[in-house]
């Protein structure tokens, strides 16, 4: 498996393991990313909120998604009932949580910078009271 392969899905069990120890239910989406119809990583939830979370980690400033994976990673969340949220975990900094209304558009991309992020996003402890 390719090392930032490797990183993304530690990253993500890292968040599961979080979600977990917070009471809620998560679990990580086999083939999120490889496979049709896994459009996202992590599903979460406890008796009052079910999320639908997209993992997305960056060593530089700003993350670009595309707004092709977003369209489906919304749908996906509809469909279930989920809430959907991304969390970023730019390097050396804490998980933050964005909406998807939140990235900018950014031509065939959407973005959202780390400077934003820690503006307009929402940590762990926010979240998952």
């Amino acid at each position: 498996m390719p090392k930032n392969k490797t990183k993304g899905s530690n990253l993500e069990r890292e968040l599961c393991l979080k979600l977990i120890s917070r009471g809620y239910r998560a679990v990580r989406v086999a083939g999120s990313g490889a496979m049709k119809n896994a459009d996202c990583d992590i599903i979460a939830g406890n008796r009052k909120k079910k999320y639908c979370i997209e993992a997305k980690s960056s060593k530089k400033l700003i993350k670009y998604i595309s707004k092709e994976q977003m369209n489906r990673f919304i749908s996906f969340a509809r469909i279930f009932g989920l809430e959907p949220l991304i969390a970023l975990r730019f390097d050396r900094q804490e998980w933050v949580f964005v909406r998807p209304n939140q990235l900018k558009e950014s031509g065939k991309t959407l973005s959202m910078s780390l400077e934003k992020a820690k503006k307009v996003g929402k940590k762990f402890e926010e979240i998952f009271k």
